[in-house]
């Protein structure tokens, strides 16, 4: 039986902006009309493995020497973009549920290591972004050795509509353009248009293991098809990118 959750961002401003802080938190709620349910689950913000220096207060690092490689550690951060951070999911007693630690210390990794709460594997998520002629997609092995489960971007139906409705957009846009540039900016407003954000994650022969509603922005998982802490663990992935990108 599928069961639906929310990712709630409320309490994490540092999540709508790629200048996250370490500590930072955000929740997964469940979707129960009519009561204030407890989370599902919490998601904290670490520093990725050897920066854990990074989170130490300025105090802390005015009190020591900072050595050479610290200097170029932080010079690079600052070109680039800090490193995608790990996600530590805890459930609702506070007991640790599962880890993602990011592969590649870069702000967007392809390839993610999801660990229990004992550091033993539980899967390996690999996103692949959108290119020319390419859907995203992302990819969740279990460790376990079950099927992969795939979720890609956008539903044939949703390019169609894409492909049908894009020359009106455009022309919809390019009238939002001129009145701007006619009023000198005085009405600047823009309609919000893109291609199709939701993604389905399937499993092959079985049917959706988890779905994102881009219109609803909620997420159904079938508990069957997916483990619930590898479920969570994808969803904050996959809505950390969403804020980043989208």
């Amino acid at each position: 039986m599928a069961t639906g959750f929310t990712v709630d961002i409320a309490g994490a401003d540092g999540m709508r902006t790629a200048e996250w802080t370490v500590g930072e938190e955000f929740l997964i709620r469940p979707n129960r009309r009519g009561e204030d349910a407890e989370p599902a689950a919490r998601v904290r913000l670490l520093a990725p493995e050897g920066q854990e220096r990074a989170a130490e207060p300025a105090s802390a690092l005015a009190s020591r020497p900072v050595t050479v490689a610290e200097v170029e550690e932080r010079l690079r951060l600052r070109g680039g973009g800090q490193p995608h951070p790990v996600l530590a999911l805890t459930g609702p007693d506070g007991a640790a549920l599962a880890t993602v630690h990011p592969e590649e210390r870069v702000p967007w990794p392809r390839h993610f290591r999801v660990v229990d709460e004992r550091d033993r594997p539980l899967a390996e998520i690999t996103h692949e972004p959108a290119r020319f002629g390419r859907r995203c997609t992302w990819v969740i092995d279990p460790a376990d050795g079950s099927p992969p489960v795939v979720g890609r971007r956008g539903s044939v139906g949703g390019w169609l509509v894409f492909a049908l409705t894009f020359p009106l957009w455009l022309v919809i846009f390019l009238g939002c353009l001129l009145l701007t540039l006619l009023t000198f900016g005085h009405v600047a407003e823009m309609v919000v248009w893109g291609y199709p954000r939701s993604v389905v994650w399937r499993r092959r022969g079985a049917g959706r293991a988890l779905s994102f509603g881009h219109l609803r922005t909620d997420y159904h998982h079938d508990p069957r098809l997916l483990d619930p802490r590898l479920a969570y663990a994808q969803a904050a992935l996959h809505y950390f990118d969403v804020m980043h990108h989208d």
